[in-house]
C-alpha cells in the first residue's frame, strides 16, 4: 500500500471518527434535553414553562457573554454585528419575539401531551416551511417537491390518528409553537438577506437570547404566583442544569454545522429524531401504537426524500454558478480603455 492511500484511509477514518463523536454527542444532547423538559414540567417538579423558558434565556444570555469574553475566536461574525448593533437588534428583535412564543407554547405543550407525539407533530414542519415560502414568493412551487411532501404530511397525520391519549390543547399549543419557529426561519431570512447580514449561529444566539428574554420576562411576572418562588427554590440545581443543558446544545448545533457535511447532518438529523421518540417510551412509557411507528417510519422517509431534493437544488445551483464566466476586469475600466483607442 502506497504511503498516499494510507493517508488517505487515515483521513477517512479520522473523519467518521469525527462524524460519529459529533453527530452522537448532538443527539444525545438533543434528546436529553427535551427529556429534561419534560421532566421538569412534571406537576410535582417545576410545572412553569413561561418561568422555565426565562430561565433558559437568562442563562443563555449570561453564558453566551461569558463565552465571547474567554473565546472571542469562534464568533467570526460578531465584529460586523457590534459595529452595526442597532441594525441587528432592528431585525433580530422581532425573531426574538417569535423565538419566545415558539419555546414558551412547546414547553406547554410537554404538559399535556408526550413527547412521541409532540415530535410526531414537529416533522411537519418541512411542508409547514415550503407552504409559507410558496405564499411569500420565497420558493417556486413544484410537483415533484408536492409529492415529496405529501409523503410527509400522510406520515405525520397517520402519527396523529393513531394517538392513542389524545389532547387537544396540547395538539394546539405544539401547531402554534411551530407557526411561530417556521415564522421566525422565514421572516429572518427575508430580513437577514436584505439587511445583508450574515450571522454564525453563536453570534445570532448571542443576540436572539436577550431579546427573546424581555417578552417572556413580562409574562413570567405576569403568570407569576407563589408557588413559582416554592418550586424555584426547590428545584434550582435542576433548573441550572437544564438550561446549561440548552446552552450546550446551541454551541453543538454551531459545531456540527461547521464540521459535519450537509448529509451527515440530515442522517443525524434522522437519527436523533428517532433517539427522542424511544427515549420517550423508554423514559416516561408512553404509549406508541403500531400505526404510529409505521407512520413515524413514512414520515421519516419523506424527510430524507426531501433533504435528497434540497441538496440536490443546492448542488445544480453551485454547479450553475462555477459555470458562469466571471467577470475579472471592471466594465467601466473596459469601456474607458474602449474609449481610448
Amino acid at each position: 500500500m502506497s504511503q498516499t492511500s494510507a493517508t488517505s484511509i487515515t483521513k477517512q477514518i479520522a473523519m467518521a471518527a469525527e462524524t460519529a463523536v459529533i453527530g452522537g454527542t448532538y443527539i444525545a444532547f438533543s434528546a436529553g434535553l427535551i427529556t429534561f423538559n419534560k421532566y421538569m414540567l412534571k406537576d410535582n417538579h417545576f410545572p412553569h414553562a413561561a418561568h422555565l423558558t426565562v430561565i433558559h434565556m437568562a442563562v443563555t444570555t449570561v453564558l453566551s457573554l461569558f463565552l465571547y469574553i474567554v473565546a472571542p475566536q469562534i464568533y467570526p461574525s460578531m465584529g460586523n454585528a457590534l459595529a452595526e448593533w442597532k441594525t441587528t437588534l432592528r431585525y433580530i428583535c422581532p425573531l426574538g419575539v417569535l423565538f419566545a412564543l415558539a419555546l414558551y407554547t412547546s414547553n406547554q405543550a410537554y404538559r399535556f401531551s408526550s413527547v412521541a407525539f409532540l415530535q410526531f407533530c414537529k416533522q411537519g414542519n418541512v411542508a409547514l416551511v415550503f407552504a409559507m415560502a410558496c405564499c411569500l414568493g420565497l420558493q417556486r412551487f413544484s410537483w415533484t417537491k408536492l409529492a415529496v411532501l405529501s409523503v410527509v404530511i400522510f406520515g405525520c397525520s397517520f402519527c396523529a390518528h393513531g394517538q392513542i391519549n389524545f389532547v387537544l390543547i396540547g395538539f394546539a399549543l405544539q401547531l402554534f409553537s411551530q407557526v411561530c419557529e417556521c415564522s421566525k426561519n422565514l421572516v429572518g431570512e427575508i430580513v437577514m438577506s436584505s439587511a445583508g447580514m450574515k450571522l454564525d449561529v453563536l453570534t445570532f444566539v448571542f443576540f436572539q437570547a436577550p431579546c427573546s428574554l424581555v417578552p417572556l420576562l413580562a409574562a413570567a411576572i405576569y403568570l407569576w404566583e407563589p408557588a413559582v418562588g416554592t418550586d424555584l427554590v426547590r428545584m434550582w440545581p435542576l433548573l441550572l442544569a437544564n438550561a446549561c443543558l440548552a446552552f450546550c446544545l446551541n454551541i453543538l448545533i454551531a459545531l456540527t454545522i461547521k464540521r459535519l457535511s450537509a448529509l451527515a447532518f440530515v442522517i443525524i438529523g434522522l437519527l436523533k429524531d428517532g433517539v427522542i421518540v424511544a427515549s420517550s417510551a423508554l423514559v416516561f412509557l408512553d404509549p406508541i401504537s403500531r400505526q404510529q411507528e409505521v407512520g413515524f417510519a413514512i414520515t421519516l422517509i419523506g424527510i430524507a426524500m426531501w433533504s435528497h431534493l434540497k441538496m440536490q437544488e443546492a448542488a445544480e445551483a453551485k454547479a450553475k454558478q462555477d459555470s458562469e464566466p466571471q467577470e475579472t476586469e471592471p466594465l467601466l475600466a473596459k469601456k474607458q480603455d474602449e474609449g481610448k483607442v
